[in-house]
């Protein structure tokens, strides 16, 4: 196995751990918050952002599908597999989107809940950014 093959499929396997993460708080805040909404009257920016949640689990399905089926097929061709990469793409992104529901949804929880978990997204954000520049910085010496 060459270095390029091991690094694709170490990336494969932080995206599919990555997505396995977000499906799982996707599903538990569809059914927790959906047990918790008033029937009669729920709150419609709940409503709207599980609805934004139950728009993106297909999307992280058929990811995992893609996924599975690039890692587990010998034969995939160019072209096949620069599509299946782009669909992966679209998936992937409409999972991150949904992220921005569940930040609303910690808003709606409390005030403090939704700053402290934009605060730590910010936090990691730029962590992670100086990560990758490090790597530029020491990939080029």
């Amino acid at each position: 196995m060459t270095r390029d093959e091991i690094r694709q499929e170490d990336h494969s396997d932080k995206a599919w751990a990555i997505h396995a993460a977000i499906i799982g708080l996707n599903s538990g805040n569809l059914l927790f918050r959906g047990l918790e909404l008033n029937p009669d009257n729920p709150e419609i920016l709940t409503v709207v952002c599980l609805s934004a949640l139950a728009i993106a689990l297909p999307f992280q399905a058929i990811f995992f599908l893609i996924n599975s089926y690039i890692q587990e097929t010998t034969n995939v061709h160019g072209i096949e597999y620069q599509m299946l990469l782009r669909l992966s793409v679209i998936c992937q992104t409409v999972s991150y989107l949904s992220l921005i529901s569940i930040g609303i949804l910690m808003f709606d929880t409390h005030i403090y809940i939704g700053i402290s978990f934009s605060t730590g997204a910010i936090i990691a954000f730029f962590l992670l950014r100086s990560a990758l520049t490090q790597v530029d910085i020491l990939a080029k010496l």
